[in-house]
C-alpha cells in the first residue's frame, strides 16, 4: 500500500512539474542552448508492432504479447546525459545514434518536449521502437553429395535486457557440434561490453572471451579491451564457383588494446591507441585436400594507431536500405597504424607493417550523395605484401520512391596469403556469376542500379522494393595461377528482382529474389537463373 501511495505521489509531482512547463515542437526551438539544463527525462518504449494500425491482426498481437519490451533501465544506461546536466543538443543526437546502433531497437528519437521558463530547463523524452528479437535458426542443404544442417535459436534482447543469447547445433559431412554465444553490449550501465562464446565440435573446440570498453561516444576519454579467440574452420578454394580443394585453418588470437583521446583544443576528435596481438594460423589437411594447404604463419606483434574524426553526422534515408533511418558522417574519418611483427614475441620474422584508411561522404546536392572509403595495408616481408581497397558509391534520389545508384570497387594486392585471395563473383562482386567465380591479385567492379521503393508491406513483416542492375567486372590473376583459368576479359551480368526488408526484425535482413543472366559465351553460364540471397543492404 505504501508503495502505491509513493508511486501516486511521484506521478502527481511529475505531472505538476510538467504542467508548469511549456510544450515545444522540436529540439531547434532554442536560439541559444547555453546555461539551459535538463530538468528531467521521460521514456516512451514502444513494442514491436503498432496495434492501432488498421492492418494489424492476431499475428502482431501475439508477437507483442510474447515480446519483452526493452527495459527503461537499459535505455537509461545508454544515455549520454543525465538530469541536471547542461543541455547539449549534440549529446541528444549522439544518444539517438547510439540507441539506433543497438540491433534490438528499430528506431529512436531523443527530443525536448517541454521548456520550463522559471528554471531555464527542459524536459527530454527518449522514445524507442523495438525490433522482434527472437529468431530461430533452421538450415538444411545438400550439394555435391555433401549435406549440412543447423538448428538453434537466437535472442537479441534477452528478457528486454539488450543482451544476446545464441544456442545452435550444426552438422555436416566433416564435423558436428553444439555451441552458445552470449553478448552484453553495456554491462551494468558502465559502457563495458562482453562476449563469451564456446562450441564443442567433433574435431575440436572453439571459444571466444572478450571484455571491452570502447570509445562509446565522441568525447570518451579512454578505451580498453581484451580478447582471446580460437577458431577452427575449413578453407575452400574455388574455380568457376566450384570447389576444387579444401583444408583446415586453426586461428588463435589474443589482443590487448589501450586508447585515449588527445586533448588538442580542437573541435574534432583525435585518438591514440596502443595494442599487442598474439596471432597465429596453423593449417591441416582434411578429407577433401587434393592440392596441399597454406603455410603456417605467426603474426604476433604490436602497433600504435592514430584516429581522426570530423563529426558531421546526418540522418539519411534510402541510401543502402529503405524505410529506416541511416546515420552517415559527412566529415572526414582517418586512421593510420604503424607496428612490428616481433620474433622475440613469437612471430615468424621481424617485419614492419603499416596501414592507412580514410572515409568521406559528400552531399553534392539536395538529392545527390557520394560515399567513399579507401585503405592501404603493407607488410615488409622479404617479399613485400600489400593490399589496396577503394569503394565509391554515387546515389541520385529522383524522388521519394526512385533512386539511381552507381558503384565502383577497386582492389589490388601483391603476394597475398594463400587462404586470403581476392575473388570475383557472387552477391558482393558480380551478382550474375557464381560466388568465388575467379580469384586473383587485383579486381575492378562497376555497377549501375535502379531502385524503386514502394509503400507495400507484407503483413508489416516484409517491406517491398524492386531493383534492376548491370554489373561489369574484371580480375587480374597471379603468375602462379593456371593460365587455363583466365577470365578472358571483362565479365558482364544483368539482373532484376524484388527486395524484401525484414523491417521489424533485429537483424534487418533484406531478402534478394533476382532473375540474373551472365552475358558470357560460357555455355554453363548462358541461362537465366533465379537467385535468392540474404543481405544487409541493396
Amino acid at each position: 500500500m505504501k508503495n502505491l501511495v509513493a508511486t501516486a505521489v511521484m506521478l502527481l509531482l511529475a505531472g505538476q512539474a510538467q504542467a508548469e512547463c511549456q510544450a515545444v515542437a522540436d529540439n531547434n526551438f532554442l536560439v541559444d542552448e547555453q546555461n539551459v539544463t535538463i530538468k528531467s527525462i521521460t521514456y516512451t518504449a514502444n513494442n514491436v508492432f503498432d496495434l492501432t494500425d488498421k492492418h494489424s491482426f492476431w499475428l502482431h498481437e501475439f508477437a507483442n504479447y510474447t515480446h519483452t519490451i526493452t527495459k527503461e533501465s537499459v535505455l537509461e544506461d545508454d544515455l549520454l546525459f543525465q538530469p541536471s546536466d547542461t543541455l547539449r543538443l549534440k549529446d541528444l543526437a549522439e544518444t539517438e545514434r547510439l540507441l539506433r546502433s543497438r540491433r534490438y531497437i528499430r528506431e529512436a528519437e531523443v527530443r525536448i518536449t517541454h521548456y520550463c521558463t522559471e528554471s531555464n530547463s527542459v524536459i527530454v523524452n527518449v522514445s524507442t521502437w523495438d525490433n522482434w528479437s527472437l529468431l530461430p535458426t533452421l538450415d538444411f542443404s545438400s550439394e555435391g553429395g555433401r549435406s549440412k544442417s543447423a538448428i538453434g535459436i537466437d535472442e537479441d534482447n534477452l528478457l528486454g535486457t539488450g543482451n544476446r543469447l545464441n544456442l545452435e547445433y550444426k552438422h555436416d559431412s566433416e564435423r558436428s557440434g553444439a555451441g552458445f554465444v552470449f553478448l552484453s553490449p553495456n554491462m551494468f550501465g558502465s559502457f563495458w561490453n562482453s562476449a563469451v562464446a564456446y562450441s564443442k565440435n567433433s574435431d575440436g573446440n572453439n571459444y571466444r572471451l572478450g571484455i571491452n570498453r570502447p570509445f562509446y561516444r565522441l568525447s570518451s576519454p579512454w578505451a580498453l579491451g581484451f580478447d582471446i579467440e580460437r577458431i577452427s574452420e575449413d578453407v575452400n578454394e574455388y574455380d568457376a564457383g566450384e570447389e576444387y580443394n579444401s583444408y583446415e585453418r586453426q586461428h588463435n588470437k589474443f589482443k590487448a588494446e589501450l586508447g585515449y583521446k588527445l586533448n588538442l583544443n580542437s573541435k574534432h576528435v583525435h585518438r591514440l591507441k596502443f595494442a599487442f596481438e598474439a596471432n597465429s594460423h596453423k593449417f591441416y589437411e582434411n578429407d577433401r585436400t587434393l592440392f596441399g594447404f597454406a603455410e603456417d604463419r605467426n603474426l604476433t606483434g604490436y602497433w600504435a594507431e592514430y584516429e581522426y574524426i570530423q563529426a558531421k553526422y546526418k540522418k539519411l534515408y534510402n541510401i543502402n536500405s529503405f524505410n529506416r533511418t541511416e546515420d552517415f558522417n559527412l566529415g572526414w574519418q582517418f586512421n593510420a597504424k604503424l607496428g612490428q611483427y616481433n620474433e622475440m614475441l613469437g612471430a615468424d620474422v621481424n617485419a614492419l607493417f603499416w596501414s592507412i584508411s580514410a572515409t568521406k561522404n559528400w552531399q553534392l546536392a539536395t538529392d545527390l550523395w557520394l560515399l567513399s572509403d579507401a585503405s592501404y595495408t603493407q607488410r615488409q616481408f622479404e617479399q613485400t605484401q600489400f593490399l589496396f581497397n577503394s569503394h565509391w558509391q554515387l546515389v541520385k534520389q529522383l524522388n521519394d520512391y526512385n533512386t539511381i545508384v552507381g558503384k565502383l570497387t577497386l582492389d589490388k594486392g601483391q603476394n597475398p596469403f594463400r587462404d586470403e585471395p581476392l575473388y570475383i563473383g557472387g552477391e558482393d562482386q558480380l551478382r550474375a556469376y557464381p560466388a568465388y567465380f575467379r580469384s586473383g591479385k587485383s579486381r575492378a567492379v562497376i555497377t549501375a542500379e535502379y531502385r524503386h521503393y514502394t509503400g507495400w508491406s507484407l503483413w508489416q513483416l516484409l517491406d517491398v522494393a524492386f531493383a534492376g542492375y548491370l554489373d561489369a567486372g574484371k580480375i587480374w590473376q597471379t603468375k602462379e595461377q593456371d593460365a587455363n583459368t583466365s577470365t578472358g576479359g571483362t565479365l558482364v551480368g544483368i539482373g532484376a528482382g524484388v527486395r524484401l526488408l525484414s523491417s521489424h526484425s533485429s537483424r534487418g535482413t533484406m531478402i534478394h529474389i533476382d532473375l540474373t543472366k551472365a552475358l558470357s559465351d560460357n555455355n554453363n553460364l548462358s541461362s537465366t537463373e533465379i537467385r535468392i540471397t540474404a543481405n544487409q543492404s541493396f
